[in-house]
This record gives structure tokens, sequence and C-alpha cells, in this order.
């Protein structure tokens, strides 16, 4: 069993779902049982995506991630993609009791995950893109809740994460090269090469920083998104100097500290 739940990435799948609900809190509304609703959601989604990425990735995560349930055989393929299928669609059901909105968000981007995993996962940019606009638009899926209003209030954070997810993913794509090159990806840096890829890295990064400073949430979202800041600003330059993995960990500690930013912002003056 714990090789089901390793599949689903948890950490991910809670840094999404609290994603989900800051976009809630910035919309202005807050109410236990949407909160809940839309957490399970985020998380079953977030999971499912997780587990079928695995199932298409097995070859070349036997190369790059040989721990990982199914390359080192704790989990069958063919269950992985059936486990997946199971969980997105318990993620969009439990959508539909958020709304239509919510609803039509969540199957978008169920079916947006399954053709990134066996699609899209290769092509440069797109690829990039559309992992990135999945990671941003769980603030958009929080912030459905209170309608249009409420994802309009969710522009700024969607932003930022889709911005700073591009940089991440660039990065990612570099430190994976080897692996992507044997199966056959191509993947940015493999055609136009670590240097162009990640200079395009730092300046999605760098887009990102400057996006942040655009809101006027508060003190207490300006203290913390400095901060925030300066860890984007660290790894920014990691990338630019050619430590793809190094930048990585800076990446997740900056959009960590964003969360807990616009956190702020949708509680405090």
């Amino acid at each position: 069993m714990q090789a089901f739940w390793e599949i689903l990435r948890p950490f991910n799948c809670m840094m999404a779902s609290a994603a989900a609900i800051i976009g809630l809190l910035i919309a202005g509304i807050w109410d236990a049982g949407t909160a809940l609703i839309i957490t399970g959601a985020v998380f079953l989604i977030t999971g499912a995506g997780n587990a079928i990425n695995d199932y298409y990735d097995r070859q070349i995560d036997a190369i790059n991630r040989p721990d990982r349930p199914i390359p080192s055989k704790r989990i069958r393929p063919k269950m992985a993609f059936c486990y997946s299928i199971a969980l997105f669609a318990a993620g969009c059901i439990l959508a539909s009791l958020a709304g239509q909105i919510s609803l039509v968000i969540a199957v978008f981007n169920s079916l947006l995950l399954i053709l990134y995993a066996r699609d899209l996962k290769a092509t440069p940019l797109l690829g990039n893109l559309s992992v990135s606009y999945l990671t941003a638009s769980t603030f958009l899926f929080g912030g459905a809740a209170g309608g249009l209003v409420g994802l309009l209030a969710n522009q700024i954070p969607f932003g930022l994460s889709l911005l700073v997810s591009m940089s991440r993913e660039i990065a990612k794509d570099i430190e994976d090269m080897e692996g992507d090159r044997l199966g056959g990806a191509r993947t940015l840096p493999i055609l136009a090469g670590e240097r162009a890829a990640a200079a395009l890295a730092g300046l999605f990064g760098l887009a990102g920083v400057l996006l942040s400073l655009l809101p006027r949430f508060g003190r207490a979202y300006l203290l913390m998104v400095a901060v925030a800041d300066l860890l984007l600003l660290f790894a920014v330059f990691k990338v630019i100097r050619g430590d793809a993995s190094g930048s990585q960990k800076e990446m997740k500690k900056g959009m960590a500290v964003a969360l807990l930013a616009f956190l702020a912002a949708a509680l405090l003056p």
C-alpha cells in the first residue's frame, strides 16, 4: 500500500491543495465544507496526474528515477494506469460539488494531465507550458467557488505560479537530459542546448519575481514575498550558472514562501 501512496507524490498534492485553498481565500470566501471539497478534489486529481505520468514515463524513469514505484516493480504498470483513472473520476465527482466552473476546470485539467503524460511531455515548451498551467491553475480552481469574480481575483497568484513553474520545468529538463535523450524525448535543452534553455528558465524566473511586486496586498504580503523573491533570484542565478538540480530546490522553497505570502494577503491587511 505504501507504493500506491508514494506514486501520488503526496507532498506535491498537499502543496497544490494549499494553493487552491489560498485561491479560495483570495476570492473572499471561507466555508469549511467548500474548503474540504476543494482540498480533496485537488489532491485526488494531482495524485492521479502524478500516477499516470509515472505510467507513461516508466522506461525513462528506469534510468532517471529507478526507485519510483513502477520501475522498482512495486506497482505493475496496468495497475498504476487503472489507479490513476479511478482517482481522476473521484476528483471530478468531488469537484462537481463545488460548482459548475470548478467541474469544468477539473475535467479540463484531468484531460490535459492525461494528454501531457501521453503526448505533450516530450514536446518542447508546449509540454512545459502545459504542466506550468496545471500547477498554477490550482489558484483558479480555488477561486472558482466565487465565480468569475473569484477567478479574476487570482490573476496574480496564477501568473506568478505559471512563470516560476515554467522556469522550474525547464530546469528539470536540463537535469534529466541524459535519460530523456536515451528515451528519445525532444525537450528544449536537447534541441536548443543547455545554455539557451538555462537562459530561458532564468527569464521566466525573473518575470515571476517582477510580477510578484505588482499587487497591493499590504505590508505582510510585501515582507513575505520579499523573502520568496530572494530565494527565486538565487535559484535563477544557479540555473543560469548551470546548476539545474540545485536551482529546483531553491525554486520549491521560493514558491512555498510565496504561498504563505498570498495567504497573508488573504488574511491580513
